[in-house]
């Protein structure tokens, strides 16, 4: 008998965008109160990296905002809080600097951190392919589903270029924003672009480009 050789199998780079039922099963399966569904919300809502959430302190939380300085970048944002995870924040223990806190009550390393939130997906019962960096993915992903500009998803998740943004949405709805498209261009009767939609800044004129990528197969 010849024996074939091993097929390897198929491992791509790009890191899995989470999708609405994945995110719906994750909440399903973590109620709130529970330190995953918050370290989660976290990440999601905040569209930001690990590195940065497991290092988020209650001081830095004033408002209905969060500041941010990301360690990758130096970046500095104010982010307004989501009502999701506005309501997690409002019961959660602030008895500790760090918002997020391990089981001794401990800030949480960088590691720890990604442990942490690894096994409360896989606890779910979520495929591998989702990882924590894919709701960062998800949350601009929504952002362009609800028809924010480039400029406005870059407010949120701090990327610095057009290609950084349309790699991070390019899982899109393409159904939702192919209707918003039709949508807007059968409400201009005209043809042509309406003064009040005229974008001065460069990125917002570019989000057609985001988009029609996007929106056809590549």
């Amino acid at each position: 008998m010849i024996l074939q050789p091993a097929q390897k199998s198929y491992r791509s780079k790009e890191i899995h965008t989470w999708n609405e039922e994945e995110i719906a099963t994750f909440e399903k399966y973590w109620p709130e109160g529970s330190r995953e569904r918050l370290a989660f919300s976290l990440l999601l809502y905040t569209g930001q990296r690990g590195s940065d959430v497991y290092r988020m302190l209650w001081e830095d939380y004033i408002g209905d905002t969060i500041r941010v300085a990301q360690q990758k970048t130096a970046t500095k944002l104010t982010i307004p809080i989501h009502e999701s995870l506005a309501r997690l924040l409002a019961s959660a223990n602030r008895n500790y600097p760090t918002i997020l806190v391990t089981a001794f009550k401990q800030p949480f390393s960088m590691k720890g951190f990604g442990n942490m939130a690894s096994h409360a997906i896989r606890d779910a019962g979520l495929p591998r392919r989702c990882k924590p960096h894919g709701l960062r993915k998800a949350a601009a992903r929504r952002l362009a589903e609800a028809g924010c500009s480039a400029s406005e998803i870059m407010a949120i998740t701090g990327h610095k270029t057009l290609a950084e943004v349309e790699r991070y949405t390019r899982a899109a709805g393409q159904e939702q924003l192919a209707r918003r498209a039709i949508k807007r261009q059968s409400e201009n009767k005209s043809g042509k672009l309406i003064g009040q939609e005229v974008a001065n800044d460069k990125n917002d004129i570019e989000i057609t480009n985001i988009i029609s990528r996007v929106a056809l197969p590549t």
